[in-house]
């Protein structure tokens, strides 16, 4: 079937009048006259409206860059500071380095400082513009690529302005002051009103818009390869897709983009992710329930999260740590170090996109795995073998949590005070079968089929023992190798 007129227009044109079309389906009864002057009668009018829909998801996909296999959180980190350790990033696993904030903000050194602008049109985040430059061209020399910050729902709580009147922008461009409420069933106060004490940009204004494109377009020459955009949810969701289509056809499509939204009562994931992938803070609540004291990870079997699998996973972010927010963290664990077994568990799976904080990537041994996991594995699908995510009740403990990855790999996390420590697992109704490198220790694991038709673990370390050997608050990565590796020497 031919829509007339599709082959003309550009990608985004395809979304926006898709998007527009649909809408009017999903509002008007079955029998009507279509935007086209059309009568169609039901069974024509689903088939049209799923012929559209499939449009805009091919065109979507089409136009997006590879999703990241995980991105490396900067947190706060001098452009000029990461540019030394940039390249070691890209042999860990890593594909993408979210960066700062790049403009001029409030000049207080604390990191909430970045989030909140001054000025567009100066690159003065975490370094100058031609420090930004040269991070960027480094990374770039070694494969990988830099998403950028940017801060458009607001503007700096600073004295200096306190009449509105910023460089770039004058009180008329700003929203009276009222208070957000997030439980009135209603997006309104949300978008339109101010975040705390910081001045809330009247993002329909056509001046404002074009500053903020202007500021895509200078981090865009200076070579980023996507956006998170920061505050999404507080702001309308046509500002937020006219600013995704513009990088999208600024950057030729090659850019990968994400919003950070945060669901709660008024807002959902599902008000966003048709533009882009967003924060699964869904998933997030999921896994604090289940790593934390008291918490069952069996309820991950089938854990509640986004339904999409570009979604940003983390076991933890800056928004979430107490000592970052004190008093104001959002949903912060009371052990921090069940975070760092949630960032494993995100690491692990096959869906989502995990972003990882630098100071845990440091501190935390087996996240570098993790990422190296997740790395082969990528690397493994690219080549058609079975990495399917799946956790299995082969361990059924609430403290140990056994995942495959097809017959590919497999990872087991162990958040209990105590080792685990089986003697016979039996594998066979699972993938898992051959030899597995463990990556952090280096051990061997080996899963066989014996007389009984039944697939046990023979090997675990030493063929002295079978089973599974899991110490206390870890979590382990293997991935699969040649059966030779596991004979003894």
């Amino acid at each position: 079937m031919v829509v007339e007129g599709v082959s003309r227009m550009s990608f985004p044109e395809i979304q926006r009048r898709t998007r527009h079309f649909v809408g009017r389906l999903q509002r008007t009864p079955a029998e009507r006259r279509s935007p086209m002057g059309i009568k169609v009668g039901k069974n024509r009018l689903v088939t049209l409206a799923l012929v559209l829909a499939a449009i805009f998801v091919f065109s979507r996909v089409a136009y997006a860059a590879d999703r990241p296999v995980a991105i490396f959180h900067a947190f706060d980190q001098r452009y000029s500071d990461i540019e030394q350790f940039v390249c070691e990033l890209s042999g860990q696993g890593y594909s993408h380095i979210q960066i700062a904030p790049a403009q001029k903000s409030n000049p207080d050194p604390k990191w909430w400082a970045r989030y909140q602008p001054v000025d567009y049109s100066v690159i003065d985040g975490r370094g100058s513009e031609q420090e930004l430059r040269g991070l960027i061209l480094k990374a770039h020399g070694c494969n990988l690529n830099v998403i950028a910050d940017v801060v458009f729902n607001h503007m700096a709580d600073m004295e200096e302005y306190r009449d509105l009147n910023f460089p770039q922008f004058a009180p008329q461009d700003f929203h009276s002051r009222c208070g957000i409420n997030y439980e009135d069933g209603d997006r309104w106060s949300e978008i339109n009103c101010w975040l705390g004490s910081l001045p809330d940009v009247d993002l329909t204004r056509q001046n404002v818009q074009s500053i903020h494109k202007a500021h895509i377009r200078k981090l865009l020459d200076l070579g980023i390869d996507g956006f998170r955009v920061d505050a999404a949810k507080h702001m309308p969701t046509d500002v937020v897709e006219s600013y995704i289509d513009y990088i999208n056809n600024a950057g030729n499509g090659s850019t990968w983009n994400y919003l950070e939204v945060i669901s709660d009562h008024d807002t959902e994931a599902g008000d966003y992710n048709r533009i882009a992938a967003v924060t699964d803070f869904v998933l997030y609540d999921s896994m604090k329930q289940a790593f934390s004291f008291g918490g069952d990870l069996r309820w991950l079997r089938v854990p509640r999260a986004v339904e999409d699998p570009r979604s940003v996973t983390f076991g933890r972010n800056h928004d979430t740590i107490q000592e970052l927010n004190p008093g104001h963290a959002i949903k912060p664990y009371d052990d921090p170090s069940d975070s760092y077994l949630a960032t494993a568990y995100v690491l692990a799976r096959e869906g989502g996109t995990p972003l990882v904080l630098n100071w845990d990537n440091a501190d935390v041994p087996y996240i570098k795995h993790g990422v190296k996991f997740r790395r082969i594995m990528h690397q493994r699908s690219n080549e058609g073998k079975n990495v399917k995510e799946n956790v299995l009740a082969a361990v059924d403990s609430p403290t140990v949590l056994l995942m495959e990855r097809g017959s590919e790999g497999f990872f087991v996390v162990n958040k209990g005070a105590d080792k685990f420590d089986v003697r016979v697992l039996d594998l066979t109704l699972t993938n898992i079968e051959g030899c597995y490198r463990e990556l952090r220790n280096n051990f061997t694991v080996a899963v066989e089929r014996r007389s009984d038709g039944k697939k046990y673990v023979t090997r675990w370390s030493a063929w002295a023992r079978g089973g599974m050997q899991v110490h206390a608050r870890d979590a382990l990565y293997f991935v699969r190798d040649s059966w030779s590796q596991c004979l003894p020497m």
